[in-house]
């Protein structure tokens, strides 16, 4: 039984594997998520020198 349903299984992803590689593009339905760059802190003086 087991190796019936192996070669079912192959059989069948070869047989499926056409449709698969035509398949249509579904990452237009979700746009790519991009982030703005964090605003640069501003450099201040104190009495050890310039703040890190």
């Amino acid at each position: 039984m087991k190796p019936t349903f192996t070669a079912f299984v192959f059989a069948l992803s070869l047989a499926a594997s056409p449709v698969l590689a035509f398949s249509v593009d579904m990452s237009s339905l979700t746009p790519t998520l991009t982030y703005p760059d964090p605003a640069p802190q501003p450099v201040t003086k104190d009495q050890g020198g310039i703040s890190k």
